[in-house]
């Protein structure tokens, strides 16, 4: 698998480099690079070196809505209130366009586009946590520090929530340094060492003591350690439904929150919501954790994903797409409630965009855009919304929430839709939110984040190109 960046590269320190440089080439010169290095955003210290603090009472809020496209968007928008109708995203009062491409490919995996949120750099397809230097499933890269790790060895309070598995991709961003994203086994150990004060969501599986009968992902037969058991040694405390969550009133001990032994269920709406068997909603877990993080009166991060948009829409469903985009939708709502928009800076992207969704012809407003139309006499009906690569409308419905009604055509048949390089769109909320716009790269969200929380002057011409 080729790699754009990453390649090591021996060179002097930054100040050394531009002291050498002075000597030889005068007072002038000296000046010019002096205003350049002061321009120049301040790397992260090395683990274990002396940090200061965080901006005294600044903290961030990072909604990702996994393959949420801007397509997405639209046609939740329109699906629920109409072509004026307007979601709590819509309110959100900067946006901008972000580049989503891995460090190997036009098109990116959740692995590599959160890498590049969590952590500022570019990295390979499938590798989480590590830079380009790695090859997928063979070799590590050079490890990087997530902003999770980051803040909390600067006194900041850390929550992931997803409606993912703990272990999925777009959390495991943010705490874990794997070559390969499927090793969830390893990725659960790593969870339980992390510097996180809360991480919810589903894969109790991989917290177990039952090994698979044969090597599956990583995970050997050999390996049967209970890691509840050890998580528990470590501190955390153990939730697994929606009651359990509402009783831990506080964080003076860890919560890791295991409400499905995978995925939690999606959540349809209608015409009868399934049975979450006890696990919360992800408007649920979002106000509990921001009420948690804020009880602690400590600056905070909080990532929350909306993780189950992009598996309906590798599904080709459509209406549950709506349904988890929506729910998403909601989470932020909520967030916007509870937070101060004079300390708090609230980010919602996505990671890619999935399936190439689109709403194609000419519909009447009064019909919507959950049906067919025929745009001309004669010719024949066609769905209003398609996507450009899935398993389509031919496929088994199996578990879609809606059956068959979930069910919408793709151009390009493959057993799952694949993922787009199109540009997907970020909002800005809060403090520091008016440096969300133009075109920016997928790392700009780290750089935001971080600079917001240092309570420093981004210098915008850096965010439209990743880091080199």
């Amino acid at each position: 698998m080729l790699h754009a960046r990453g390649q090591a590269r021996s060179r002097l320190p930054h100040a050394t480099f531009i002291r050498r440089l002075a000597a030889r080439a005068g007072p002038a010169l000296f000046l010019l690079l002096g205003l350049i290095a002061w321009s120049v955003p301040p790397r992260a210290a090395a683990p274990g070196s002396a940090a200061p603090k965080a901006a005294p009472g600044r903290s961030a809020v990072l909604f990702i809505g996994d393959g949420m496209g801007s397509s997405y968007v639209t046609t939740t928008r329109v699906a629920l209130g109409g072509s004026a109708g307007r979601l709590h995203m819509d309110e959100m009062p900067y946006t901008a366009l972000v580049r989503t491409y891995a460090a190997d490919s036009p098109v990116t995996d959740s692995a590599a586009a959160a890498t590049a949120m969590a952590c500022g750099r570019k990295t390979v397809n499938g590798v989480l946590g590590q830079d380009a230097s790695a090859v997928y499933g063979k070799k590590d890269g050079r490890p990087l520090e997530a902003i999770a790790a980051w803040g909390k060895r600067r006194g900041m309070r850390i929550g992931l929530v997803t409606t993912t598995r703990v272990t999925h991709a777009t959390p495991a961003g943010f705490y874990a340094a794997v070559n390969d994203r499927d090793h969830e086994r390893a990725i659960a150990r790593q969870a339980i060492a992390a510097p996180l004060d809360l991480l919810l969501g589903g894969g109790e599986k991989f917290f177990g003591s039952g090994a698979p009968a044969r090597e599956e992902d990583g995970w050997s037969p050999a390996d049967k350690d209970d890691l509840e058991a050890a998580a528990r040694a470590r501190g955390w405390v153990i939730a697994r439904s929606a009651s359990d969550l509402v009783a831990v009133t506080s964080l003076e001990r860890r919560v890791l929150g295991l409400f499905a032994e995978s995925h939690l269920p999606y959540e349809a709406r209608s015409p009868v919501p399934p049975d979450r068997h006890g696990a919360p909603t992800l408007e649920q877990m979002t106000r509990w954790a921001i009420g948690a993080l804020r009880k602690t009166g400590t600056p905070f991060f909080l990532m929350v994903e909306g993780g189950r948009i992009d598996h309906a829409g590798h599904a080709n469903w459509a209406r549950t797409l709506i349904d988890e985009t929506a729910a998403f939708d909601a989470a932020i709502g909520a967030a916007l409630t509870m937070l101060d928009p004079k300390t708090t800076l609230v980010l919602v992207t996505a990671d890619h965009d999935t399936g190439g969704l689109a709403m194609n012809g000419y519909p009447e407003e009064k019909d919507g855009i959950l049906g067919a139309v025929r745009d001309a006499e004669g010719e024949r009906p066609h769905a209003v919304l398609s996507f450009a690569s899935g398993p389509g409308s031919s496929s088994d419905p199996g578990e879609a929430p809606y059956g068959a009604d979930d069910r919408r055509p793709s151009a390009i048949a493959l057993g799952s839709a694949a993922h787009t390089g199109m540009d997907v769109t970020l909002y800005g909320w809060g403090a520091g939110a008016e440096n969300v716009h133009g075109t920016l790269d997928n790392t700009a969200v780290y750089t935001l984040l971080r600079a917001h929380l240092e309570g420093r002057t981004i210098d915008r011409a850096g965010l439209g190109w990743p880091p080199r």
